[in-house]
């Protein structure tokens, strides 16, 4: 785990990474404070690029990825935006076959699909845990199928209803080359995690299709790398920051995503971003712990519902169908409006008391205020670690630097200097 912080204005962008790196060996759980987890993209650039998540790409660091980067790439022109330093970065990783070999990519292949099966296996718990049906409750693979076509559909399609894209990292037809290519693979994860179901045919073709889709589909249910780059690009006036997710190499392509842009311009005039294990960031600026405000949300939503069948089943001398009719137009239409309605009117109190005010301080805050803005954020998150004895995920020195048009890459403050 991570603490990472990003704070922009229209006149430079700060970042701050603490150095702990947390190790998993089997059971054991070991953290280390001395990662460097930001760097100058490319010497003279003023281009910045921080991790998190993963500290890894099949065995090799990201920083030794990087320092490969701006091996080869340290005499280029500067690129017209950050994002295209983010597409050129993210696109070195392919057929980098001196990293990455053969054997060690279906080593990779493998991790990625049995992560998605376990996903599948913890959603099958939850449906358990949550549903009121008894007779699903009491059937194993019943819950399991129904498990592994909801994974299906969030491969398939967004929340809206319409098709998830394929990424464009990958040609055409990928996903059938995928399952074609390690079908030995496929076959055996499936047999070692499923075949004590005797799963329906339907649900075996569904695991098949996943075994394509969880890597080509714009959709990370495994471990991800995060991958940070922040700064000015040639043609950039103000600073932007590209966040991509890079999870598994697979048949010499590394499956990427660039998940959000960050951009100042005339309106949005500063802005903080926040990377990984940041709880208590998120506290600061918006008034309220993240897992609580879910659970706030969540709670109200269930208590609106349970008032709504309270009031139903005391009508007086109401038949059944007329009760499950009010009860859907009101579950449908009384309960939607009036949540909305409730959190609209905290986020808007939220924006007003917290947000704001830091926004504005932040518009008109010099390169050493921004600096000091993002450590002290990521100082917020190991100072709640440390108080309240968890373990220090996140931890050690604090690396801050400060990217602008005119004085480039320079750093703040860095571990060891």
């Amino acid at each position: 785990m991570t603490s990472e912080i990003a704070v922009m204005n229209q006149r430079a962008v700060a970042l701050a990474a603490d150095s702990a790196v947390t190790l998993i060996d089997g059971g054991t759980v070991v953290v280390r404070n001395e990662q460097r987890k930001l760097f100058n993209l490319v010497e003279g650039q003023p281009v910045g690029v921080m991790f998190f998540g993963m500290a890894d790409m099949l065995g090799h660091p990201w920083d030794h990825l990087i320092e490969h980067y701006q091996t080869k790439h340290r005499k280029d022109a500067a690129r017209p935006h950050v994002r295209d330093y983010g597409t050129a970065f993210t696109a070195m990783l392919d057929n980098l076959e001196e990293f990455f070999p053969p054997e060690r990519q279906n080593e990779d292949y493998r991790r990625l699909l049995a992560s998605v099966f376990r996903h599948i296996f913890a959603y099958a718990q939850f449906l358990r845990e949550s549903s009121d049906d008894p007779s699903l409750v009491a059937d194993d693979k019943r819950v399991l199928e129904a498990a592994i076509e909801r994974v299906w559909r969030e491969y398939q399609f967004l929340e809206d209803g319409s098709a998830r894209r394929d990424l464009s990292c990958f040609p055409q037809g990928f996903a059938r080359s995928v399952v074609s290519r390690h079908a030995a693979q496929i076959n055996e994860l499936i047999n070692y995690g499923f075949g004590q179901f005797s799963l329906s045919k339907q649900a075996d073709q569904y695991l098949r299709d996943i075994a394509g889709f969880c890597v080509t589909k714009d959709l990370f249910l495994e471990d991800v790398s995060g991958l940070v780059f922040a700064g000015f690009g040639a043609e950039d006036r103000y600073p932007s920051v590209v966040t991509y997710y890079v999870s598994a190499m697979v048949d010499g392509i590394a499956k990427r995503s660039e998940v959000s842009v960050d951009v100042i311009d005339n309106e949005i005039r500063s802005k903080v971003r926040v990377f990984a294990d940041s709880e208590v960031t998120h506290a600061f600026l918006r008034g309220i712990d993240f897992n609580l405000e879910r659970r706030l949300y969540a709670g109200f939503r269930m208590l609106l519902h349970g008032v709504v069948d309270e009031l139903i089943a005391a009508f007086p001398n109401a038949t059944a169908s007329v009760r499950e009719e009010l009860r859907k137009r009101f579950q449908g239409d009384f309960v939607p409006r009036y949540f909305e309605a409730f959190r609209g009117m905290i986020g808007e109190y939220q924006q007003h008391a917290f947000i704001n005010p830091v926004l504005r301080v932040l518009e008109i805050a010099g390169r050493g205020e921004l600096a000091e803005t993002a450590r002290n954020l990521v100082e917020l998150n190991i100072f709640k670690k440390r108080i309240m004895a968890q373990k220090e995920t996140v931890g050690g020195a604090i690396d801050v630097a400060v990217i602008s048009r005119d004085g480039g890459f320079q750093w703040y403050s860095k571990q060891g200097a």
